[in-house]
């Protein structure tokens, strides 16, 4: 997402008004602007969701911006991983699809073990390599592609003489 789109308070969009945003709440998954964000951090339901600043949420690689804490169908926030299907679960999705399942574990101990898991570093580094060798490849390809059509060009040439 460019730097200069400035985004846009949810709250206040949603009554016809453009103020810009300068938080994001990651539990609500909606954009605030000052005015807004006060009361949102002062309610007993809102008071503890974490907040971070609207130009960080805009350092969030786009295919994680598109991620929801909600199931789109139920509308309904995920609250369990069930183990057999490897899936977050809201508890819709419990009732209408994982009534026989056994190992459902809360998200959010599944989320501690995520962050804290040196994986997450090892997969970062991988992922950084794979970036590295698909860079060389491509180098290495579009030398090879100006090769081929030098060659093919010199060599019709002399044929053509």
């Amino acid at each position: 997402m460019p730097s200069s789109v400035k985004q846009i308070c949810t709250i206040c969009h949603d009554d016809g008004i453009t103020n810009e945003a300068y938080t994001w709440c990651t539990e609500c998954e909606v954009f605030f602007c000052g005015d807004c964000e006060k009361p949102h951090r002062k309610s007993r339901l809102s008071k503890n969701h974490r907040i971070m600043a609207a130009i960080d949420y805009k350092k969030i690689p786009t295919f994680m911006q598109e991620m929801s804490s909600q199931y789109r169908d139920h509308k309904k926030k995920f609250e369990l991983y069930c183990s057999f299907h490897t899936c977050p679960c809201c508890v819709q999705c419990i009732i209408d699809k994982h009534q026989k399942c056994q190992d459902m574990t809360p998200l959010s101990d599944i989320l501690k073990q995520v962050k804290s898991s040196a994986s997450i570093q090892i997969f970062e580094t991988d992922l950084h390599d794979v970036k590295e060798n698909l860079d060389n490849a491509m180098k290495h390809l579009k030398i090879g592609s100006v090769q081929t059509i030098f060659k093919s060009k010199s060599g019709l040439g002399k044929s053509g003489v």
